[in-house]
Protein backbone atom coordinates (compact mmCIF):
# COMPACT_ATOMS: atom_id res chain seq x y z
CA UNK A 1 0.00 0.00 0.00
CA UNK A 2 2.69 2.16 0.81
CA UNK A 3 4.41 1.40 -2.17
CA UNK A 4 1.29 2.25 -4.30
CA UNK A 5 1.22 5.89 -2.61
CA UNK A 6 5.03 6.62 -3.79
CA UNK A 7 4.41 5.56 -7.08
CA UNK A 8 2.97 7.55 -9.61
CA UNK A 9 1.11 9.03 -7.47
CA UNK A 10 -0.79 12.72 -7.54
CA UNK A 11 2.04 15.31 -6.51
CA UNK A 12 5.25 12.73 -7.73
CA UNK A 13 5.74 14.35 -11.30
CA UNK A 14 5.43 12.60 -14.59
CA UNK A 15 5.26 8.69 -14.78
CA UNK A 16 8.54 8.76 -17.11
CA UNK A 17 10.50 9.80 -13.85
CA UNK A 18 11.91 13.60 -15.71
CA UNK A 19 10.61 14.84 -12.56
CA UNK A 20 8.23 17.81 -14.36
CA UNK A 21 9.87 21.00 -12.90
CA UNK A 22 9.09 23.41 -16.27
CA UNK A 23 10.38 25.94 -14.32
CA UNK A 24 13.95 24.68 -14.19
CA UNK A 25 13.53 23.42 -17.40
CA UNK A 26 13.00 26.82 -19.28
CA UNK A 27 15.24 28.59 -16.99
CA UNK A 28 18.49 25.38 -18.27
CA UNK A 29 17.57 25.72 -22.05
CA UNK A 30 17.55 28.70 -24.07
CA UNK A 31 13.60 29.34 -24.21
CA UNK A 32 13.81 32.57 -22.20
CA UNK A 33 16.30 33.90 -24.52
CA UNK A 34 14.41 32.93 -27.44
CA UNK A 35 11.08 34.94 -25.84
CA UNK A 36 13.36 37.81 -25.31
CA UNK A 37 14.61 37.98 -29.20
CA UNK A 38 11.12 37.20 -30.43
CA UNK A 39 9.34 39.90 -28.12
CA UNK A 40 11.67 42.86 -29.67
CA UNK A 41 11.44 41.84 -33.41
CA UNK A 42 7.42 41.77 -32.76
CA UNK A 43 8.34 45.29 -31.09
CA UNK A 44 10.78 46.46 -33.85
CA UNK A 45 7.93 45.50 -36.68
CA UNK A 46 5.15 47.26 -34.61
CA UNK A 47 7.05 50.47 -34.71
CA UNK A 48 7.34 50.05 -38.40
CA UNK A 49 3.61 49.08 -39.32
CA UNK A 50 2.20 50.85 -36.62
CA UNK A 51 3.81 53.30 -34.84
CA UNK A 52 2.15 55.31 -32.10
CA UNK A 53 1.41 58.60 -33.48
CA UNK A 54 3.32 61.43 -32.37
CA UNK A 55 0.28 63.40 -30.71
CA UNK A 56 -0.55 60.16 -28.22
CA UNK A 57 3.30 60.32 -27.30
CA UNK A 58 3.19 63.72 -26.69
CA UNK A 59 -0.19 63.90 -25.00
CA UNK A 60 1.37 60.57 -22.69
CA UNK A 61 4.20 63.04 -21.88
CA UNK A 62 2.00 65.95 -21.09
CA UNK A 63 0.11 63.94 -18.84
CA UNK A 64 2.42 62.39 -16.82
CA UNK A 65 3.72 65.67 -16.26
CA UNK A 66 0.69 66.27 -14.78
CA UNK A 67 0.68 63.72 -12.43
CA UNK A 68 -0.70 63.99 -8.72
CA UNK A 69 1.18 61.30 -6.61
CA UNK A 70 -0.08 62.97 -3.54
CA UNK A 71 -3.92 63.18 -5.10
CA UNK A 72 -6.87 60.59 -4.62
CA UNK A 73 -8.08 58.84 -8.08
CA UNK A 74 -11.78 59.60 -9.00
CA UNK A 75 -12.87 57.27 -11.00
CA UNK A 76 -15.00 57.94 -13.89
CA UNK A 77 -18.19 55.95 -12.48
CA UNK A 78 -21.13 57.44 -15.25
CA UNK A 79 -20.48 58.83 -18.96
CA UNK A 80 -23.34 59.62 -20.61
CA UNK A 81 -21.55 58.69 -23.99
CA UNK A 82 -20.97 54.82 -22.85
CA UNK A 83 -24.68 54.84 -21.32
CA UNK A 84 -27.65 53.53 -24.31
CA UNK A 85 -30.13 56.20 -24.62
CA UNK A 86 -33.28 56.16 -26.57
CA UNK A 87 -33.18 58.75 -28.18
CA UNK A 88 -28.97 60.52 -28.99
CA UNK A 89 -28.63 64.04 -29.25
CA UNK A 90 -26.13 64.93 -32.05
CA UNK A 91 -24.01 67.67 -30.63
CA UNK A 92 -25.74 67.59 -26.86
CA UNK A 93 -23.79 67.70 -23.77
CA UNK A 94 -21.54 64.87 -22.25
CA UNK A 95 -22.53 64.16 -18.58
CA UNK A 96 -19.51 62.55 -16.61
CA UNK A 97 -19.40 61.68 -13.15
CA UNK A 98 -15.90 61.01 -11.09
CA UNK A 99 -16.27 59.57 -7.07
CA UNK A 100 -13.40 58.93 -4.72
CA UNK A 101 -14.21 57.90 -1.01
CA UNK A 102 -14.71 61.83 -0.64
CA UNK A 103 -15.78 62.93 -3.06
CA UNK A 104 -17.70 62.98 -6.02
CA UNK A 105 -17.42 65.10 -8.85
CA UNK A 106 -20.15 65.88 -11.88
CA UNK A 107 -19.57 67.85 -15.16
CA UNK A 108 -21.39 68.57 -18.24
CA UNK A 109 -19.01 69.29 -20.97
CA UNK A 110 -20.69 71.26 -23.88
CA UNK A 111 -19.78 72.75 -27.74
CA UNK A 112 -16.92 70.45 -29.53
CA UNK A 113 -15.16 73.31 -31.28
CA UNK A 114 -11.86 75.26 -29.81
CA UNK A 115 -14.22 76.31 -26.76
CA UNK A 116 -15.55 74.44 -24.31
CA UNK A 117 -17.74 75.50 -21.57
CA UNK A 118 -17.46 72.97 -18.35
CA UNK A 119 -19.97 73.33 -15.91
CA UNK A 120 -19.65 70.70 -12.52
CA UNK A 121 -20.55 70.54 -9.03
CA UNK A 122 -18.57 69.19 -6.11
CA UNK A 123 -20.58 66.84 -3.93
CA UNK A 124 -20.50 66.76 -0.82
CA UNK A 125 -20.25 70.97 -0.75
CA UNK A 126 -19.57 72.75 2.59
CA UNK A 127 -17.35 75.51 3.97
CA UNK A 128 -14.58 72.63 5.36
CA UNK A 129 -13.48 71.75 1.75
CA UNK A 130 -11.57 74.41 0.36
CA UNK A 131 -13.41 75.60 -3.06
CA UNK A 132 -11.41 75.55 -5.24
CA UNK A 133 -11.00 73.25 -8.86
CA UNK A 134 -8.37 73.57 -11.28
CA UNK A 135 -9.01 72.39 -14.71
CA UNK A 136 -5.92 70.88 -16.06
CA UNK A 137 -5.35 70.39 -19.67
CA UNK A 138 -2.06 69.69 -21.82
CA UNK A 139 -1.61 73.50 -22.32
CA UNK A 140 -3.07 75.60 -19.28
CA UNK A 141 -4.55 75.06 -15.74
CA UNK A 142 -7.45 77.39 -14.96
CA UNK A 143 -8.35 77.69 -11.56
CA UNK A 144 -11.77 78.26 -10.77
CA UNK A 145 -13.71 79.09 -7.88
CA UNK A 146 -16.89 76.66 -6.46
CA UNK A 147 -19.81 78.36 -4.72
CA UNK A 148 -21.20 77.60 -1.53
CA UNK A 149 -23.56 74.58 -3.33
CA UNK A 150 -20.07 73.14 -4.43
CA UNK A 151 -21.00 74.67 -8.40
CA UNK A 152 -18.00 76.19 -10.93
CA UNK A 153 -17.72 76.56 -14.79
CA UNK A 154 -15.31 77.67 -17.18
CA UNK A 155 -14.54 77.47 -20.18
CA UNK A 156 -11.80 75.43 -21.47
CA UNK A 157 -9.48 76.58 -24.92
CA UNK A 158 -7.81 74.59 -27.21
CA UNK A 159 -8.77 70.14 -28.12
CA UNK A 160 -7.46 67.53 -26.37
CA UNK A 161 -7.56 65.63 -22.92
CA UNK A 162 -8.55 67.38 -19.96
CA UNK A 163 -8.63 66.72 -15.72
CA UNK A 164 -10.02 68.40 -12.96
CA UNK A 165 -8.20 68.33 -9.26
CA UNK A 166 -10.33 69.97 -6.20
CA UNK A 167 -7.75 69.58 -2.79
CA UNK A 168 -6.19 66.20 -2.51
CA UNK A 169 -8.84 64.57 -5.13
CA UNK A 170 -7.79 64.73 -8.91
CA UNK A 171 -9.74 62.89 -12.21
CA UNK A 172 -8.72 60.64 -14.30
CA UNK A 173 -8.23 62.46 -17.69
CA UNK A 174 -10.53 62.47 -20.22
CA UNK A 175 -11.72 63.84 -23.73
CA UNK A 176 -14.92 65.49 -24.36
Amino acid sequence: MMADAMDGGPGDGPADGSGGDMDADMDAGSGHADDLELEEELRRIADVLDPVPPHLVRAAIESYTFRALDAELAELVFDSLATPQPVRVVGGPRLLTFQSSALTVEVEVTGDGPVRRIIGRLIPAGPERPAQVEIRSRDQVIPVDADELGRFSADLRGAGPFSLRHGDVVTEWFSA
